[in-house]
């Protein structure tokens, strides 16, 4: 069997067992902030193996997205070690037990897949004799091939009866696949674990029944569950007869792509080897995390995405593959996978070209890399040792395997040392590991957890039809989550109520704000969120006892809703426009939905210019001109998408989504309030467009009321400048051109810019970071190094340190200047080092030492991205300590 088919077995023979198929969680879990990335088949099912709420389903069969990332040094390296994987599962909440999945497991591998009995060990706990006996009375197997281990093998969570945590928990029984059934079985007794070199573990079957409780007592579940995890990826190379997964059909179209495009043969070299395996890994990895919205970045999952394709692009490179490629090869991603998970062919456009930007950022980042690693060299004396923090930086913000970095120190008659490197890199696995497992988490007891013990039915919306409700407090929080009796006066905590006009945060919206009444009090609500059904609304009680059963008024603030539809609907409005003038493969990356702005975050290379920004807005005003009515419908995902609805990347959808249309112009899955028709939403203006990061952009728009108060602002302030040139407003671009040719030629009477008004401007927005004062200055487009000098001479007062970022408008090549003040130097700040780190996140070129340096900005929409990473490296925290790099 190949890949596909065996996933299709797997789920074909346990619905023909009454399971219900279920679509694949994405692998950025939705609504649980316990977990990075999904990392078993079970994640999404958590509230129905606790018997919490409503389990439509008492069978069930998947087959997950998983990515786990604690061994990465293993992958390519070993057999079977994976980022991305897929783990087939069929699962029971309370419904069958033991019984039933375990003949179910043996007849599929024996009579499904054709694996002889002979080639098949079983381990289970060794306190489970219920599991032994199903083995030998009802499968018939033989004793001999039953291998009994502990806790810590055989128990899920591994070694809870003695180190928890507390909560479901039961035995497992696993299945293993023996290479060489012709030698005699290893001995049970006194056997930990299998050999891996002669047993693959090909499922994992897991019996939840006990509640495990203080001092490990284990007690019986009214609600046993079955929870049965099976590798595609195992089960399918030991059916193709191959001892390696990557050797089977599930990656070697990758692996055969690499090998064309390095001209290194796929045997070649262990060393080619194990780089080709490692680039198919990882970019299945990155196409499936940035298809479900983790998009590379410097902290938590973006930061994880971001260091898997890094170690793919370099893996290129050392292969011989000069310019970037993975972006291209992520097309290969849907040809083998898109018939089982079609966002990867809808998203494919984006992706790529979110990874371009990535791996050509990366390839200049490996670049500087070098240049570190020279300033590092040139401070050792003969014979020296480079210290392991700085050998780990380099690997892990750099790209540069521990093998390079003694190579290139080799040749020149240095060490590292390699014990410190392993303590870095020990405990960057530590913090890994402690943010991918599952520790006490498994099944948090948050408001939602607590509300759902208690059977309480989620909240119904009806905030679509009004704003205005009447309802019954079913559960009251203190502001640390814990379940309260009553909110007295100036308490903050939330609540939940059966029915709330109050739209909670979500789809890039943010939550509704209001007014909770009832008899003898009032509570102002500050914002709703939804966990698992249910609405908090987050408050503050102003007067009187908020207790539990109390009938409340619920009142949501008219306007603030009234200019949020304005800035939802004018965000779907700005989608499609963007997607005219851009092209169709523009889409969604992130966005943000208030009263007083929208941010709308999309994959695109460069900067828009001038003209495309005038161009989107005419089609919005023209849009809304026309006023089309807003219409909203109920559909499934795919009528939706049949219909030409935008389901967004990243977003989880249930088996019925809102499908919003506006007139023939745009139409978005979306679950977010509207206006009733286009012409609600008035005008619509870009207020900028700026780098969010590599190969997104961040636009930012203001609509309606918010649009016209900005350009009555804007028309102040062209007045006031004409004022000062003495000309027509009409004629102020001519005036400021001449100007600044004058500049150009020296022939000005004066500076161009104010300098002083600018220095001390900037003075009165400056900030302390740690014990540095810090001020960004921005002088008008077309100001040199000079006049940027300038400004900071005027800024730099005082004998505290302080570090000054002068910068020009524009949009590429963009002067600036880093300059100390004050104590700065005698504090240990140098204004070169400074400069790269500017540089690592905005690119261009530059340099100097001491009190002075400046150079050129290659993207003048990066400049706040620059000057947070400037401000981050003043806190005293290293790359490591943040949780990734901040380039």
């Amino acid at each position: 069997m190949n890949g596909p088919e065996v996933r299709e077995a797997f789920l074909s023979f346990f619905e023909e067992r009454g399971h219900v198929r279920m679509t694949s969680d994405g692998l950025v879990p939705a609504g649980d902030d316990t977990l990075l990335f999904t990392g078993a088949g079970m994640n999404q099912f958590k509230d129905w193996f606790l018997g919490r709420g409503e389990i439509p389903n008492r069978r069930v069969t998947t087959c997950q997205k998983c990515l786990r990332a604690p061994d990465l040094e293993n992958v390519g390296r070993t057999p079977r070690h994976h980022t991305f994987f897929e783990m087939l599962g069929n699962f029971s909440f309370g419904d069958y037990f033991k019984e039933e999945t375990i003949p179910w497991e043996w007849v599929f591998f024996t009579e499904v897949l054709g694996i002889k009995e002979e080639h098949l060990v079983i381990s289970v706990y060794r306190e489970d004799q219920d599991s032994e006996d199903i083995w030998t009375g009802l499968v018939g197997l033989d004793r001999e091939r039953i291998y009994h281990f502990g806790e810590g093998e055989n128990f899920w969570p591994a070694s809870a009866p003695s180190e928890g945590p507390n909560g479901p928990c039961g035995p497992c029984s696993e299945i293993y696949y023996d290479h060489r059934p012709d030698e005699s079985l290893p001995a049970d007794e006194g056997l930990e674990e299998l050999p891996e070199d002669r047993f693959t573990e090909l499922g994992n079957f897991v019996f939840t029944q006990f509640d495990r409780r203080d001092g490990g007592e284990l007690v019986p579940l009214p609600q046993r569950n079955i929870d049965v995890g099976c590798g595609l990826e195992r089960i399918t190379a030991v059916l193709q007869g191959v001892d390696n997964d990557y050797d089977t059909d599930l990656f070697q179209p990758y692996i055969q792509g690499v090998a064309a495009r390095s001209g290194v043969a796929y045997g070649a070299t262990p060393d080619g080897d194990v780089r080709m395996r490692r680039i198919a890994d990882h970019l299945r990895a990155v196409v499936f995390c940035i298809t479900d919205g983790a998009l590379p970045g410097n902290e938590g999952r973006g930061y994880v995405v971001r260091k898997i394709l890094r170690r793919a692009v370099r893996d290129g490179y050392e292969l011989g593959i000069a310019e970037p490629f993975l972006f291209e090869m992520a097309a290969i991603v849907p040809e083998v996978m898109a018939d089982v998970y079609p966002e990867v062919a809808d998203a494919l456009p984006a992706v790529q070209s979110v990874m371009e930007a990535e791996e050509e950022a990366f390839r200049r980042t490996y670049d500087r890399g070098m240049g570190v690693l020279e300033d590092a060299v040139g401070g050792l004396d003969e014979g020296g040792l480079l210290d392991g923090a700085t050998a780990f930086l380099l690997h892990d913000t750099y790209g540069f395997p521990l093998d390079l970095t003694r190579l290139i120190l080799g040749e020149r008659g240095f060490e590292v040392d390699e014990d410190g490197f392993a303590a870095a890199m020990a405990e960057q696995r530590d913090r890994a590991r402690a943010g991918s497992s599952h520790g006490g988490a498994v099944f948090s007891e948050g408001p939602a957890g607590l509300l759902m013990d208690r059977e309480v039915a989620p909240t119904e919306f009806e905030g679509y039809e009004g704003l205005e409700g009447r309802a019954t407090v079913v559960g009251l929080f203190d502001a640390e989550g814990a379940a309260v009796e009553s909110l007295g006066q100036d308490d903050t905590g939330s609540f939940a109520v059966d029915a709330t006009p109050f739209y909670a945060e979500g789809g890039g919206q943010i939550g509704d704000c209001g007014l909770v009444t009832w008899e003898g009090g009032a509570a102002e609500v500050e914002s709703c969120r939804s966990a698992g059904g249910y609405h908090l609304h987050t408050c503050v009680v102003r007067d009187g006892t908020l207790a539990e059963s109390t009938q409340v008024d619920l009142a949501v603030d008219a306007d603030a809703r009234a200019a949020t539809a304005r800035h939802h609907t004018g965000t779907h409005l700005l989608h499609q426009a963007l997607k005219m003038v851009l092209g169709d493969d523009v889409r969604q990356a992130g966005s943000h939905v208030g009263p007083a702005r929208l941010r709308f975050d999309f994959n695109f290379p460069r900067a828009l210019t001038p003209v495309e920004i005038a161009r989107v807005e005419g089609l919005v005003l023209d849009a809304v001109l026309a006023s089309p009515v807003v219409v909203t419908d109920i559909q499934t995902l795919d009528e939706a998408r049949a219909g030409g609805a935008e389901a967004l990347f990243g977003e989880k959808y249930g088996s019925q989504v809102r499908v919003v249309t506006v007139g023939d112009f745009s139409t978005e899955v979306c679950g977010g309030t509207h206006v009733a028709s286009a012409g609600a939403v008035g005008p619509l203006r870009i207020v900028s467009e700026s780098s969010s990061s590599a190969g997104i952009r961040r636009i930012e728009a203001v609509c309606g009321a918010v649009a016209a108060a900005a350009a009555a602002s804007d028309r102040c302030v062209l007045g006031e400048t004409a004022r000062l040139l003495g000309v027509p407003a009409t004629e102020v671009p001519q005036k400021v051109a001449a100007l600044k040719e004058a500049a150009r030629s020296g022939q000005a009477a004066q500076p161009m810019a104010d300098t002083a008004a600018l220095a001390a401007a900037a003075h009165s927005t400056g900030e302390t970071v740690g014990d540095v004062e810090v001020f960004l200055a921005r002088a008008p487009e077309g100001c040199g190094h000079d006049e940027l000098r300038e400004i900071a001479d005027g800024i730099r007062t005082g004998d505290g340190a302080c570090v000054i970022l002068a910068v020009s408008e524009g949009d590429e090549d963009v002067p600036f200047v880093v300059a100390l003040g004050g104590s700065a130097r005698e504090a240990g700040l140098d204004a070169g080092t400074l400069t790269r780190v500017l540089l690592d996140k905005t690119g261009g070129r530059g340099g100097g030492r001491g009190r002075m340096a400046q150079g050129k900005l290659a993207d003048g929409g990066s400049v706040e991205e620059g000057w947070n990473a400037l401000k981050g490296s003043l806190e005293g925290a290293s790359s490591i300590d943040q949780g990734g790099p901040r380039d």
